[in-house]
């Protein structure tokens, strides 16, 4: 009996032994690793790959301390599998811009006969008629003012305005009445009723898209916005527009910029314009210590500088002083003596060839619109406002001496 039992258990010790050496030899083999479909990602492989698929990806519980470096490289190959799933960045496609315009410097820009660099915003709506116009534009003609930002609903109105602003000799910037959600198809429509009028067609593209009521109720969305406007500025473009980017953000300004050379549109840089908002809240107009004054349209020109090399023509879209801004404690309250004084400043710009800092006045900014003409509701209306007339003001811009600007390639 005691043999019997001791012969099974010697058998069992023998089974249990000659299983321990198979799994022993077993955790020694290296794993195999498929290769990866792409012949890219199989070159970027440190080391050979198995062309058969592996059992296993990742090491089990038994694998002991003595594995050898062929199992550690199995799985670093692991990892580099995980590549394969990894989308890669593609490149946008390219602006499709026409190849037979010629890129423009700034005195190749058009400007109005006895060009002054004195405007104003029209309106704050896109409605009038014909006995609206006239009446508005009689008085800009009596202020001496020869650039404008109108703003236009349709077809329409674009075409009675047109023809109005043309027989008067005043330069528009033409703003289409629409959201940064919005894609506009008649670019080249508008473009070809205001070249009928032999005006060059400005065209503003959005307005203020960084601001949240631009938006209504939708999400504010920078891709989309700056999708709508590389696909507007290249339909004006193409029509033979001059497309006009205005930005409030230095970021977003930048993010366009990008997004131009990532599309390989430089030539929309050479044919394009600047809208800056210059507005000066009760600063006066020498202040400088931030963007927050009519002299804050200079940094927008730094970034182009830095990034383009040149800067193209800035025309201030909306800017200037409205009654009662009190946003600074450290200067007082816009009266109607300082909207006068303060406007007189900036008009002067042009006059005497020097900023209110006593810079040089730079070439590329070719106008600026002071807002606005006319608004009942608006305290910054020089007429028809609830907030009074700006008759001082009114008063002292009809008295200003006619004068022509000077840029440095005039002789």
């Amino acid at each position: 009996m005691n043999i019997k039992l001791t012969t099974f258990l010697v058998l069992v010790l023998g089974l249990l032994l000659f299983g321990c050496a198979s799994a022993a030899t077993k955790t020694n083999v290296p794993a195999k690793i498929a290769r990866p479909s792409s012949p890219q990602l199989a070159s970027a492989y440190p080391f050979p790959i198995s062309t058969e698929e592996p059992t296993i990806l990742t090491p089990t519980p038994t694998l002991s301390t003595n594995v050898s470096i062929t199992a550690t490289e199995t799985l670093t190959a692991t990892n580099i599998l995980t590549a394969t799933i990894t989308p890669t960045p593609t490149t946008p496609p390219p602006l499709p811009l026409r190849d037979d315009l010629e890129s423009l410097e700034l005195q190749d820009f058009p400007r109005p006969q006895d060009d002054n660099g004195l405007g104003i915003h029209f309106l704050a709506t896109g409605y009038y008629n014909e006995e609206d116009l006239d009446k508005q534009i009689a008085r800009m003609k009596e202020l001496h003012l020869k650039w404008a930002t109108v703003v236009y609903t349709d077809e329409n109105h674009l075409e009675i305005a047109a023809r109005k602003f043309s027989e008067a000799g005043i330069f528009v910037v033409w703003r289409k009445a629409l959201k940064p959600y919005q894609k506009y198809f008649s670019w080249q429509r508008d473009i070809d009723i205001i070249k009928k009028y032999n005006l060059p067609p400005y065209m503003q593209l959005y307005n203020e898209a960084e601001l949240e009521v631009e938006w209504d109720d939708q999400p504010q969305d920078r891709d989309l916005f700056m999708r709508n406007l590389l696909t507007a500025a290249k339909d004006v473009y193409n029509a033979g527009g001059y497309p006009g980017i205005q930005l409030l953000d230095e970021d977003w300004l930048r993010e366009f910029i990008n997004q131009v050379y990532a599309r390989k549109g430089e030539a929309l840089f050479h044919r394009m314009f600047f809208i800056p908002h210059a507005y000066g809240v009760n600063h006066p107009p020498e202040y400088q210590e931030d963007t927050t004054g009519v002299l804050g349209f200079r940094a927008y020109a730094t970034i182009f500088f830095k990034r383009l090399g040149f800067v193209p023509p800035f025309i201030v879209g909306e800017g200037g002083w409205k009654i009662g801004s009190a946003e600074d404690n450290r200067y007082p309250k816009i009266t109607d003596e300082l909207h006068r004084d303060y406007t007189l400043a900036v008009y002067d710009w042009f006059r005497t060839g020097k900023l209110s800092n006593g810079a040089k006045l730079p070439d590329y900014l070719f106008a600026f619109n002071m807002w606005m003409l006319s608004g009942p509701d608006e305290a910054g209306a020089w007429y028809d406002s609830s907030f009074g007339d700006r008759t001082l003001t009114i008063d002292a811009v009809k008295k200003i001496p006619p004068f022509v600007r000077k840029f440095r390639w005039d002789k």
